[in-house]
């Protein structure tokens, strides 16, 4: 600033040219944005993959429990932990998750398009707030919640748990005598 004062440029010029970013500038600000999105998806992620290896190893622990105490009704535990944790995962999604695939997703697209202009995209705008669509509230609890894998794979481990508790309460499996 000082050595713009000292050759005659004006204050408020100065003032003015710091305001206005140039095209080289906002784009690697954007490159920089869509690296700290993907470092955010990867930690969302990990802790999505950290919760089902706890969810499992409980899930695991309670049908070995339903035979070691001998309850039929420990499976129906299981089962509500297949439930509960499809729920909290589908809360992590919905609160944190999907609104840095959101603005992942928009930055993509943008940068791929052939009508592609630098100047109509916010910058550093990680929660895509100012670019974010229209779009109901089923569109994100679906895409939330209702991912195919988690789905299925909490639908059948409480398929599962659910067919040992049946199993049990119809004697087809019974705990053994004596010990």
């Amino acid at each position: 600033m000082r050595a713009a004062l000292g050759t005659g440029k004006s204050l408020s010029f100065v003032r003015h040219r710091k305001e206005i970013m140039n095209t080289d500038q906002k784009f690697e600000i954007l490159k920089t944005e869509l690296s700290l999105i993907q470092a955010t998806l990867d930690k969302y992620d990990d802790l999505i993959f950290r919760g089902r290896n706890l969810f499992i190893t409980l899930w695991i622990a309670s049908l070995g429990l339903a035979f070691t105490i001998k309850s039929p009704a420990v499976p129906l535990l299981a089962a509500l932990l297949s439930a509960l944790y499809w729920f909290l995962e589908g809360m992590m999604r919905h609160q944190y998750w999907f609104k840095y695939v959101d603005r992942y997703r928009f930055l993509r697209s943008q940068l791929n398009s052939p009508e592609f202009k630098l100047s109509t995209i916010s910058v550093y705008d990680l929660t895509n707030h100012f670019h974010r669509a229209k779009q109901s509230g089923w569109v994100r609890v679906k895409a939330c919640f209702f991912k195919l894998e988690p789905s299925i794979s909490f639908g059948v481990m409480g398929a599962a748990a659910l067919l040992i508790w049946y199993l049990i309460y119809a004697e087809v499996l019974t705990f053994p005598v004596g010990a």
